[in-house]
C-alpha cells in the first residue's frame, strides 16, 4: 500500500473544505457592474459613506492554475484510487484557485450617498483611489460615458 495515500486524502479533503469557505471581509462586496452607476449629475453634500469592496475577477487563470497545483499535490497514487485522488485534488484546487483570484483582485471602494441641491438623494459606489469622502463634504457628481464618479467640489 502507498504510504502517501492517507496524506493525499487528507490534503484532498482539506482542499474541498477550504473551497467552500469564503475569505472574510469587514466591507460589503458588490458586483463590479454596480460600481459607478448614476442617472443624474449635480452638486450636493455627502450624507453618508460606507466602506465596501468591488468584486474581483473570476477568470480561468485562477481556476486552471489551482487545478494544476491541486492535481500535482494529489499525485503519487497508483491505479484507480490514485487517479480519483488526483482528479479530486485538481477539482478542489480549481475551486480554491478561482476564489483566491477573486479575493486578490478585489478593490477597496466607498458607497457614497449624496443629498443633491434639488433635495433628491443619489448613491455612487467608486473605487478609493485618491482620498476618502466624509459626511458633510461638498461634492460634484459627474455622470457620462456610461459611468459616474464623485469628486470634491471646487469653489
Amino acid at each position: 500500500m502507498n504510504s502517501k495515500l492517507p496524506l493525499v486524502l487528507v490534503l484532498g479533503g482539506l482542499s474541498v473544505v477550504l473551497a467552500g469557505c469564503t475569505f472574510p471581509s469587514s466591507r460589503r462586496t458588490i458586483p463590479i457592474g454596480q460600481a459607478n452607476v448614476l442617472q443624474r449629475a449635480e452638486m450636493g453634500t455627502v450624507t453618508s459613506v460606507r466602506e465596501v469592496n468591488i468584486e474581483g475577477q473570476k477568470s480561468n487563470l485562477g481556476m486552471y492554475g489551482g487545478g494544476i497545483i491541486g492535481g500535482a499535490a494529489a499525485s503519487g497514487g497508483r491505479g484507480v484510487g490514485g487517479a480519483v485522488v488526483q482528479a479530486t485534488g485538481a477539482v478542489a484546487g480549481a475551486v480554491v484557485g478561482q476564489a483566491v483570484e477573486e479575493v486578490a483582485t478585489r478593490k477597496r471602494a466607498q458607497e457614497i450617498t449624496i443629498r443633491l441641491d434639488d433635495g433628491s438623494t443619489v448613491s455612487v459606489t467608486q473605487e478609493v483611489s485618491t482620498g476618502l469622502f466624509m459626511d458633510g463634504d461638498r461634492v460634484k457628481v459627474l455622470n457620462g460615458g456610461g459611468g459616474a464618479r464623485v469628486a470634491m467640489a471646487t469653489n
